[in-house]
């Protein structure tokens, strides 16, 4: 993938603007005409475009003997771009979140596959959640490792925890359920063991929000995620009344 398909893809730039922003990075320094001959873009189109990138902090901008010249400061002002956009998609979330939930044709299930439809509905249990819940987990354990990412792991636990959303866990004793039980006041998370003799289970069920996901490490993984409020208090009662058992 080249500079210009890459900042398109990952920072939303135009094909326009990547040609104008890779110019700048070549040139250091430059006029409209300047830019607009590196760039191959028309002078009329760089005049229309500069003023929006110098907005976003992507460009600057100075005057030199009564000329205006353009200029990148840092790079690394394409990935405050990126967080502002987070930010401002975090914000918007809640207004989508509620204009989703009126609609009638909402899908209720969805299937995950592979090791990225994993990743996407681990993701999804964070995504779904609000700071200060706490997702409601049975967890087998003992293919969990197999398939999913020691890196993705660690990224999944420490941006739950950056968000403050908790974890209850209900595993079979192991070697790997001893480990998250050593780690569990870092990591906000509280777990139960069960002995494995006539209690083993190896998928996972995640309780969340208003869903429930079934997972199975199988066969390269495969999620189903429902989303139903009553199936949600139905489980999560069941959830809590074992809990209150062990």
């Amino acid at each position: 993938m080249g500079v210009l398909t890459s900042l398109q893809q990952s920072v939303g730039l135009s094909d326009k603007e990547a040609h104008i922003y890779t110019a700048l990075l070549s040139l250091g320094e430059g006029s409209v005409i300047s830019i607009a001959k590196k760039a191959a873009v028309k002078r009329t189109t760089v005049y229309n475009l500069l003023p929006g990138m110098v907005a976003a902090g992507l460009v600057q901008t100075t005057l030199r003997n009564k000329h205006r010249i353009f200029f990148v400061e840092d790079v690394r002002s394409l990935k405050n771009r990126l967080e502002e956009q987070e930010r401002q998609l975090d914000r918007l979330l809640p207004e989508l979140r509620a204009l989703h939930n009126i609609l009638p044709s909402k899908p209720k299930i969805t299937l995950y596959e592979g090791e990225g439809g994993m990743r996407e509905l681990y993701m999804d249990s964070l995504n779904s959640s609000r700071v200060g819940d706490t997702i409601l987990a049975y967890t087998g354990m003992v293919d969990f490792y197999k398939l999913f990412p020691k890196d993705f792991s660690d990224y999944y636990i420490a941006e739950r925890v950056k968000r403050k959303i908790a974890v209850n866990v209900i595993a079979p004793r192991s070697p790997a359920a001893m480990e998250w039980l050593r780690s569990a006041p870092q990591t906000l998370r509280q777990i139960k063991l069960i002995d494995r003799e006539g209690f083993a289970f190896k998928a996972d069920t995640e309780i969340y929000a208003d869903k429930v996901a079934l997972i199975s490490y199988k066969e390269n993984f495969m999620g189903v995620v429902i989303e139903s409020q009553e199936i949600h208090a139905m489980q999560e009662s069941a959830y809590r009344l074992l809990w209150e058992k062990i």
